[in-house]
């Protein structure tokens, strides 16, 4: 096989295809997971916590809880942009194999 040969473009595409999925697909789920955690702590500024004698914070700073709540919508739809680009990137390694046979790349 020689360095400018097609079937060493398709095999180094083929490791980019892969290497871009799974970064889409581990950037969706960090902002995925960041964004719940973050919503499981404004709950608990919302509710407070008697156990540890935590107090409601929205009832003191209002303003804060209506910024934090535009962000963590913000943050939603922001993760469900990253799973629409990670659908792309998905659809666009998968289309380089063949739909007969178990990862074997189509033949041209």
């Amino acid at each position: 096989m020689l360095p400018g040969s097609t079937e060493s473009l398709t095999a180094s595409y083929r490791y980019v295809a892969w290497g871009i999925y799974l970064l889409d697909q581990v950037g969706a789920y960090v902002v995925f997971a960041a964004n719940t955690a973050a919503v499981q702590a404004s709950t608990v500024a919302i509710s407070g916590e008697k156990s540890f004698q935590w107090m409601k914070l929205c009832n003191r700073f209002t303003r804060f809880c209506f910024q934090i709540g535009g962000a963590l919508i913000c943050g939603y739809v922001a993760a469900v942009l990253m799973a629409i680009t990670a659908s792309i990137s998905a659809y666009s390694l998968f289309r380089i194999y063949s739909p007969k046979h178990f990862l074997l790349l189509k033949e041209k």
